[in-house]
C-alpha cells in the first residue's frame, strides 16, 4: 500500500493537487487493476479491441520507446476509442477512466508480455472542437493529461495531443503518472 502511495504523494507535492485527487487516483487505479487484470493475456486484450500498435512487440528485434528517463513499453491501441491518427480532428474528446485508449506492456526475458500500465489519449483538434480553443487540458483520475506532439505511424503526420500514462500494474519510482518507467523492459 505505501509503495503505491509514495509516487502519488510525490506527485501531489509537485503538482499541488489535494488529497481528494490522490484518493480519486488510488480508487481509479484499483478499479482499473481489477477490470483490466485479464488483459495480462494479450490475446484477451486483442479480443476486446486492442490491436498491436507501433512498434510491434512480436516483430524480430522490436524495441519500445525509450529515453534517458526510462521506457514506455509496447502499446496496444483501441482505435475506436482513440480515433484515427491520420484524421485527428475526427477523434472524440471523451475521457473515461475505465476505457483507456492504450494498454502498455513490457516484454519479459522469456519473451512473454506483461501488462504494466494504461494510457489515455485525446487529440488536441478533437479536444478543441468539443471544449474550445485554449480550454484546459483534459483530466482523468484527477490528473491532467500532458500535451505532446509526435507521429502515430512511421512517416505519418505529427499529431498534437494530450496523453497520460498510468503505471498501475508495475510500481514506477518516478511516479504513477510519469510518462517514463525506468524499470520497464523491452
Amino acid at each position: 500500500m505505501y509503495r503505491k502511495l509514495i509516487p502519488l504523494v510525490c506527485l501531489a507535492a509537485i503538482t499541488g493537487c489535494d488529497s481528494d485527487s490522490i484518493t480519486e487516483a488510488e480508487a481509479g487505479a484499483d478499479r482499473i487493476r481489477e477490470a483490466f487484470g485479464a488483459y495480462q493475456n494479450v490475446s484477451q486484450a486483442q479480443a476486446a479491441g486492442y490491436a498491436v500498435w507501433s512498434p510491434d512487440p512480436f516483430a524480430a528485434g522490436a524495441t519500445c520507446a525509450s529515453a534517458p528517463e526510462g521506457k514506455m513499453g509496447y502499446h496496444l491501441v483501441n482505435v475506436p476509442l482513440r480515433g484515427a491518427a491520420t484524421t485527428p480532428q475526427t477523434g472524440d474528446a471523451v475521457i473515461d477512466p475505465m476505457k483507456p485508449e492504450m494498454l502498455l506492456y513490457e516484454k519479459r526475458s522469456d519473451g512473454t508480455m506483461s501488462l504494466v500500465g494504461v494510457e489515455w489519449i485525446v487529440f488536441k483538434a478533437a479536444w478543441e472542437r468539443e471544449k474550445g480553443v485554449g480550454a484546459a487540458p483534459p483530466q482523468v483520475l484527477g490528473q491532467p493529461l500532458l500535451y505532446s506532439e509526435h507521429t502515430f505511424a512511421p512517416g505519418g503526420p505529427v499529431v498534437p495531443h494530450y496523453e497520460l500514462h498510468a503505471w498501475i500494474f508495475k510500481d514506477n519510482p518516478r511516479g504513477t503518472f510519469d510518462p517514463w518507467h525506468p524499470g520497464v523492459t523491452c
